[in-house]
């Protein structure tokens, strides 16, 4: 009797002891429902490389702006000033007729519609012709960068034309030419007419030039009634790449390129 009773005690345990079992299990199930904490999925766990190639910026990066100033070169009694590589290829670099590049020069350049240019030049080129001709003022490049030994050919023909004296007027020497730069181009007319000419300066493409040039980082670089100081005739169709703070500076400044940096210009001799 005894024994029954034991055994019936065991058996009532175990019962109780399943049932608290199911009971902590639902009670489990219950909670676990109703969590609403939201767990990473399978895919925002796996880190995803950036399709970025660079650094992401989240506010736009400030760029200090400095007047580039050009290779200085002391004045000398022996005239041309031979210029380094390294001068040449400074983007304010001033070349006229008593400084000189190197006759194995040769800039980096780039296509540009007519030719070549540098880089910078090219891209503020490029600019330029397309808000000409949205303004109803077409241009093209006539010439742009030009090598010394074109520069050989060019200058040999007009002096072949027009006798030496008469060609520098208008014809720079080689390794005195801008061009070979890379930074220079002469503009005009997409019918021709004024190209290369001084009548070039009153046609609607001419005066837009004058008034806008700056903005995309070029100059005049001959203006009218400075011959005496550059050694040029006014040429309202060559124009030169200096960047655009520079060149708003040189326009304000009402002065050539020469004279705003106070680079020794004039004549050959």
């Amino acid at each position: 009797m005894i024994k029954f009773a034991l055994g019936k005690k065991k058996r009532l345990g175990l019962v109780i002891f399943g049932f608290l079992v199911l009971l902590a299990a639902v009670y489990g199930v219950f909670v676990y429902s109703n969590d609403t904490t939201e767990l990473p999925s399978v895919q925002e766990q796996i880190p995803v490389e950036s399709t970025v190639s660079g650094p992401v910026e989240t506010t736009p990066a400030v760029v200090e702006q400095t007047k580039v100033s050009p290779p200085v070169v002391e004045p000398s009694p022996n005239w041309p000033a031979l210029l380094t590589n390294a001068q040449a290829s400074s983007l304010t670099v001033v070349v006229n007729k008593k400084h000189k590049l190197p006759n194995d020069y040769v800039p980096d350049l780039t296509p540009v519609t007519g030719g070549q240019m540098r880089p910078e030049a090219a891209q503020a080129m490029t600019s330029l012709l397309f808000k000409a001709n949205e303004a109803g003022v077409p241009m093209k490049v006539i010439s742009s960068y030009r090598s010394y030994s074109t520069q050989v050919s060019t200058y040999n023909k007009w002096v072949a034309q027009s006798g030496q004296a008469q060609a520098d007027t208008f014809s720079a020497r080689p390794g005195h030419s801008e061009h070979q730069t890379g930074l220079a181009a002469d503009l005009g007319m997409p019918d021709g007419s004024c190209n290369l000419e001084i009548c070039f300066g009153n046609t609607a493409q001419g005066k837009w030039l004058a008034e806008n040039a700056a903005s995309y980082g070029f100059i005049i670089r001959y203006e009218s009634d400075a011959q005496s100081i550059t050694g040029y005739q006014y040429e309202p169709w060559h124009v030169r790449y200096i960047g655009v703070d520079v060149a708003t500076s040189v326009v304000n400044s009402g002065q050539t390129l020469d004279q705003y940096y106070g680079v020794e210009a004039g004549g050959y001799n």
